[in-house]
């Protein structure tokens, strides 16, 4: 690639460590000053500069250092991982390095091209020790190599063609342009956003204007980002010279996937693909707070109907000028569970046989110096070793997680606690089957009975009902060196339900306000009552398991989960209350020739709070 760029008439510039035009300035491109020069120190400081270090994921405190540094940005790349080594690609637009760090660990020549000369520095930096990398800093339109490559990428690219790229339709050229600088064989790989995704419809904000709607109508400008529905995409394609395209469907999205859809997944009939959808909900830290209908309910449906690729949030797409397989046929969905220390990452494929049979597969992504970790915990009553169990492959299991049951009562307007009480004692009643099947006996009736280690994984998210209502344990990933409380695995079933719920239905006269009010109550449904030590026991347990696991320092967990609250509120309901507040404002104001000045500026002061709350919450 050096021998390229100097061909090119590039030169190295040494105060960065980038290539370069001597003459070139860079693009209006950036994410803030601040921001970049605060990214571009934690990695010039850090020692692990890996796809999966940890270190650089424990400085994810927004959402910028969170785009840039988390692990999960490279799972969009994994499922074309064996195809890249030793292959030649040209990544368009390396941003501050996260994708090319992963493709430069898989063994492909990279050519890192970023318009940004700070950004470029700083996807150098993230690539230091990786000599199979050049970075360029360079206009995409002004490269003019002949050279043809094996993948080129345009990852969160191809919507901002029209900021970058001349003529009249920017996106169409910059593909026809990228259709010559690949090898006739070769392989192009987008992600982009969907123009009509569902996250939009429900109210999300599109993303490049921070504003709902904008995609969705259509209000994109000629010279301003813009994304695409899948015949759009599909269209541009052909119309640029791509013969096979494939459309995948990463959720929640293509900048933090953890889960990674195929076209055959979503076509195969004994496969659930809207789980995937459901389950990573809560997962999209772009979400807001208040949508206008529950993602989680709303998913299955779509998908039952056909519409689950069309509505996806985002699209991972392959194609080629070549007629030629690029997923293959029997590959269904990946998951990724990459936000761990290296050594318990996973990636778990879902495969099809030819007689409609379906596998799961698994596979250790990090290096594993050993099957333990200890406790960075010293306090009392934490576990002092985690296992963590990864078997090579497990049969899949065609049904409901029980855990959708959870969600379906209490994303409803009226739920009781009875009715969660009765779900659990049906939870309560499945574990103790298969404790019994698996020849122990125990009383699951008292707060404090003691389960076998190996059934701390034995929570409703990993229960599935098959059409017969039988329940099938799955993906029981981790055993405690301890017997497991029977009040602790309800906890933490309870609270990592919670966490899969985007909006909580109203409770039927009830004043439960935080998740904590709901377990709570849970627990009395159920004629037990833990004390408020349990609780915070189990609290600090969950907390250490997780700062094992992923490194999350304890506290911050702990404090989390503590604050959270219910969201029941829909958009269209917090707009029609904010609309009364307004009119009682305006009543107020229409009587202020006859109030004292010190109320006039009292209402002046709620006038303020309500203009900035409704800009806060809407725009």
């Amino acid at each position: 690639m050096k021998t390229l760029l100097q061909d090119l008439g590039y030169v190295l510039d040494a105060d960065i460590h980038v290539w370069r035009s001597p003459s070139y300035q860079g693009i209006a491109y950036n994410d803030g000053d601040e921001i970049e020069t605060r990214i571009y120190n934690i990695i010039k400081n850090a020692t692990d500069i890996t796809t999966l270090s940890t270190e650089l994921r424990q400085h994810c405190t927004d959402w910028p250092s969170q785009y840039h540094l988390t692990s999960a940005r490279a799972n969009i790349m994994r499922p074309f991982e064996q195809s890249l080594k030793d292959a030649n690609v040209l990544e368009i637009g390396a941003g501050c390095g996260a994708i090319s760090r992963f493709l430069g660990e898989c063994g492909a020549n990279v050519l890192a091209l970023e318009g940004s000369p700070r950004r470029a520095s700083i996807a150098r930096s993230r690539t230091r020790d990786l000599d199979n990398i050049v970075v360029l800093t360079e206009k995409f339109d002004q490269f003019r190599s002949q050279h043809q490559f094996d993948v080129v990428t345009l990852i969160g690219v191809l919507e901002y063609a029209n900021l970058f790229t001349p003529g009249d339709n920017a996106a169409l050229s910059m593909l026809q342009r990228v259709r010559q600088l690949l090898k006739p064989e070769g392989k192009l790989i987008i992600a982009i956003e969907n123009q009509l995704g569902l996250k939009y419809f429900a109210g999300a904000p599109e993303d490049h204007f921070g504003k709902p709607m904008v995609g969705i109508e259509g209000r994109y400008g000629k010279n301003q980002a813009q994304t695409f529905g899948r015949p759009a995409l599909t269209k541009l394609l052909q119309q640029a010279g791509f013969e096979t395209s494939q459309f995948l469907a990463p959720f929640p999205d293509y900048k933090l996937p953890s889960s990674i859809v195929t076209e055959a997944g979503f076509k195969h009939p004994h496969f659930d693909a809207a789980a995937f959808a459901t389950q990573s909900v809560k997962r999209d830290p772009q979400l807001p707070e208040q949508c206008n209908f529950s993602l989680e309910l709303a998913w299955p449906i779509v998908f039952a109907n056909g519409l689950g690729l069309d509505t996806s949030n985002s699209f991972l797409i392959v194609s080629s000028p070549s007629s030629q397989v690029l997923v293959a046929p029997n590959e269904l969905a990946y998951h990724y569970s990459t936000t761990r220390f290296a050594k318990y990452c996973k990636e778990t494929i879902f495969l099809a046989s030819d007689e409609q049979e379906i596998f799961v597969n698994y596979k250790r992504l990090g290096k594993l110096s050993t099957t333990y970790l200890e406790n960075a915990s010293s306090q009392a009553g934490s576990p002092e070793k985690l296992l963590f169990i990864c078997p090579d492959a497990a049969p899949y299991v065609v049904g409901q997680p029980l855990s959708q049951e959870f969600i379906g009562i209490v994303t409803r307007d009226g739920w009781t606690f009875d009715q969660v009480g009765q779900f659990l004692k049906r939870y309560l009643n499945a574990l103790t089957a298969a404790v019994v099947a698996d020849g122990f006996t125990v009383d699951l009736n008292a707060l404090h009975a003691a389960l076998p280690a190996q059934y701390l994984d034995c929570m409703p998210q990993n229960m599935m009902v098959d059409s017969s209502g039988k329940v099938h344990m799955i993906d029981k990933e981790w055993q405690l060196n301890e017997p497991v409380a029977l009040g602790h695995l309800i906890f933490r079933s309870l609270i990592y339900m919670c966490d899969n719920v985007n909006r909580f239905g109203r409770p039927a006269n009830d004043n439960t306000h935080t998740v904590f009010d709901l377990i709570d109550k849970a627990f009395i449904a159920l004629d037990m009552q833990p004390k408020q030590d349990d609780i915070d026991k189990y609290l600090q347990l969950e907390s250490n398991i997780q700062q094992s696991v992923s490194g999350l320092n304890s506290h911050d967990f702990f404090a989390a989960k503590k604050a959270r609250r219910f969201v029941t509120e829909t958009l269209a309901d917090s707009l029609q209350r904010r609309e009364l507040e307004l009119s009682q404002l305006k009543i107020q104001i229409s009587d202020i020739h006859s109030s004292s000045s010190w109320r006039i500026t009292a209402l002046i002061r709620r006038l303020s709070a309500f203009f900035k709350s409704r800009n806060r919450n809407f725009h």
